[in-house]
C-alpha cells in the first residue's frame, strides 16, 4: 500500500475516533416526554361555541376556555379575573378592579374594555342567560383594570358576574374587527375561542371531540403534573363510557347506570365521586285546570307521593328527598319549612274536603328517554291510584313537552316532569322562572298566579347585594307561601356521580357549574 495513503487512513481513523469521543462526552438532553392527554366522556353533542349566546351543555367546554370576573366555589363567590370589588351602599354601583398580567389566547393583554364589550354584546343579542345582565344600566371603563357598573336597581352584581352562561369574558380586539354579532358568532363556531382560560381549543367537531391544549402564557402558571391536552369525547352510549372508563381510555365520565354505581365503587381501577348537585326534580301541577286548580287537591297529590321510595328505586340512593323549591346547599334552601311526606290517609282526607270522592283522570307528561322520569311517573300512578287517581303518562321529546306546555293551559296537561338547575346560584333563579306570574307561560308551567309571592321575591333579590338576612326572610316568607299552595310536586335533588381514573387526582365538582370539568385542576397520579 502507498505509504501516503496509509498515512492518510490513519489520520481519518483517528479525526473519527476523537469526533466520536467528544460526541460521547457531550451533555445529552433529555427526550422530550410525550405531551399528557385527559379525556372526558361526556353524553351529548356541542350546541354552540358562541359565549354570548351559549344555555346548553356547551358551557363543559366554554368553561375550559373563557373565565368569569368572579367565580362560586363552595357557596362563596371568590376572584378569578376581577381580584376584588366593592358597592355603594345601596349595592347600585360595582366596582370590579381586574387582574393584571392577563392574555387572551391571541396574546392580546385582558382590560376593562373586553369586560364592557363582552358584557354589552351579551345583552344587546338578547338570548341564552343575557336575562342575568337585566340590572345593568351603563358599564364604565374607569382605567385598564377597573371596570364600573351602574345599575337601575340593587343587584348582588359579583353573585352574577360567576355565573355558568353569558358572563364569560371575550377578546374585544380580536372579535371586534370581525364585523357584527352574527359574523362574531359564525367565527367563533367554525372552532375558533377568544378566552383567557388555561386551555385554547386546538380542533372542533361538535358531534364527536372537543381538542383543547394548554396556553402556555396562562396566568395561574402550570406545574408538570397538569396535563397538557384536554379532550371532551362525546360517546353517547353509557355501557361503553363504563368501559372506557374502567379501562383508562378515558378518565372521567357521568351519567352511567346508577344500578351500576355500587359495582364500580369496589372497582380499583376508577373512583365514585357522588356529591349533591344544584338540581331538583319537579313535577308541575297545573293550577288554572280543573281538578288541579283546587289547592286542595294539590295537596292531596302531595301527600300521596312516595317521595323516599322515589330516592329509593330512582335514583338507587344516589340523591335526597327535596325538602323545598330551592336544593339543599344552596342560598335559599330552608330545612323548617312545613314540608309534605307520604301520609295516604291525609291525601284521602284533603280529597273528601274538595268534593272529589269518585276518582279523576290526569295527564302526566315526562320527557321521552329520560328513564329516572320515566320511573318517577310510573310510580306516581302506583301511588296516586289508591287515592282514585287515573294517571295517564305520556312520553314527549322536550320540544313536543314545552310545545304542548306553553300553548293553553286549559287544555294543556295535568303534571308535567322537569328538572331545573341555575344560571348562577341564588333562589331568585328557581323562583322567578318557575312560579313568578307570567302573561305568556315560558317555564312556569304551574301557571301559578300569586302576587304575594311575587313582591316578596322581587324585593328579595334587589336585596342580595346589600343586605342578605333581610334578602333570605324574605325568600323564606315566599317558600311558605308556596308550599301551601302546592304548586308543584318537589321531588328530588339527585346527586352529581362522576367515575374517575385512579391516574388523575384532583376533581372536584362544583354545583355551580353544571357537568363542568374544571381540566385545570386535573394532575396526574405520580
Amino acid at each position: 500500500m502507498d505509504k501516503k495513503i496509509l498515512i492518510a487512513a490513519i489520520v481519518i481513523v483517528i479525526i473519527i475516533i476523537a469526533a466520536v469521543g467528544a460526541y460521547m462526552a457531550m451533555p445529552k438532553s433529555k427526550p422530550k416526554p410525550a405531551p399528557s392527554t385527559v379525556i372526558y366522556g361526556y353524553m351529548v353533542e356541542m350546541i354552540t361555541l358562541d359565549p354570548s349566546t351559549e344555555f346548553s351543555n356547551s358551557i363543559v367546554t366554554l368553561a375550559n376556555l373563557y373565565e368569569d370576573l368572579t367565580k362560586y366555589v363552595d357557596g362563596n363567590v371568590k376572584p378569578w379575573l376581577a381580584t376584588s370589588w366593592e358597592s355603594n351602599n345601596d349595592g347600585t354601583v360595582w366596582t370590579f378592579h381586574l387582574r393584571e398580567n392577563v392574555k387572551f389566547h391571541s396574546g392580546n393583554p385582558f382590560t376593562a374594555q373586553d369586560v364592557k364589550w363582552s358584557i354589552e354584546r351579551t345583552i344587546r343579542m338578547g338570548q341564552g342567560a343575557a336575562f342575568i345582565w337585566d340590572p345593568v344600566k351603563e358599564i364604565k371603563v374607569i382605567d385598564d383594570h377597573t371596570v364600573e357598573f351602574d345599575l337601575k336597581y340593587s343587584a348582588n352584581l359579583p353573585l352574577i358576574a360567576s355565573a355558568s352562561y353569558g358572563a364569560w369574558i371575550m377578546d374585544s380586539k380580536l372579535l371586534s374587527p370581525i364585523g357584527n354579532d352574527t359574523q362574531i358568532a359564525g367565527y367563533l363556531n367554525k372552532g375558533h375561542d377568544a378566552g383567557t382560560g388555561p386551555y385554547y381549543l386546538y380542533s372542533y367537531n361538535a358531534k364527536t371531540e372537543v381538542v383543547m391544549k394548554k396556553f402556555n402564557d396562562y396566568w395561574g402558571g402550570w406545574n408538570d403534573k397538569q396535563f397538557d391536552i384536554a379532550i371532551i369525547k362525546i360517546v353517547p352510549d353509557a355501557s361503553l363510557r363504563e368501559q372506557m372508563v374502567t379501562s383508562n381510555q378515558i378518565q372521567i365520565t357521568r351519567e352511567l347506570p346508577l344500578d351500576d354505581i355500587p359495582s364500580l365503587e369496589n372497582n380499583p381501577n376508577v373512583k365514585v365521586d357522588a356529591t349533591p348537585s344544584y338540581e331538583e326534580l319537579y313535577g308541575m301541577l297545573n293550577t288554572v285546570k280543573a281538578p288541579l286548580n283546587n289547592k286542595l287537591v294539590r295537596q292531596a297529590l302531595a301527600y300521596a307521593t312516595p317521595y323516599k321510595d322515589l330516592v329509593k328505586y330512582v335514583l338507587n340512593g344516589y340523591g335526597e328527598v327535596a325538602k323545598c323549591p330551592i336544593p339543599k346547599g344552596m342560598l335559599g334552601y330552608f330545612d323548617d319549612l312545613s314540608t309534605y311526606s307520604y301520609n295516604i290517609t291525609k291525601a284521602e282526607e284533603l280529597l273528601k274536603q274538595a268534593g272529589y270522592t269518585g276518582g279523576m283522570h290526569l295527564l302526566l307528561t315526562y320527557t321521552a328517554g329520560d328513564e329516572a322520569e320515566k320511573k318517577v311517573a310510573e310510580l306516581l300512578k302506583a301511588s296516586w291510584s289508591k287515592i282514585g287517581v287515573d294517571l295517564e303518562i305520556r312520553a314527549l321529546n322536550w320540544e313536543q313537552q314545552w310545545s304542548f306546555a306553553t300553548s293553553d293551559p286549559s287544555k294543556a296537561q295535568d303534571v308535567l316532569i322537569f328538572y331545573w338547575w341555575p344560571t348562577y346560584p341564588t333562589p331568585y333563579d328557581f323562583l322567578f322562572n318557575l312560579f313568578h306570574s307570567e302573561k305568556q307561560p315560558f317555564f312556569n308551567l304551574a301557571y301559578y298566579n300569586n302576587s304575594q309571592f311575587d313582591h316578596l321575591i322581587d324585593q328579595a333579590v334587589s336585596l342580595e347585594g346589600t343586605n342578605i338576612q333581610k334578602a333570605l326572610s324574605l325568600y323564606h316568607q315566599a317558600e311558605e307561601i308556596l308550599m301551601q299552595d302546592s304548586p308543584a310536586l318537589f321531588l328530588y335533588t339527585p346527586d352529581d356521580v362522576y367515575v374517575v381514573s385512579n391516574t388523575i387526582t384532583g376533581f372536584h365538582d362544583n354545583p355551580g357549574y353544571p357537568q363542568v370539568v374544571f381540566f385545570y385542576d386535573l394532575q396526574k397520579v405520580s
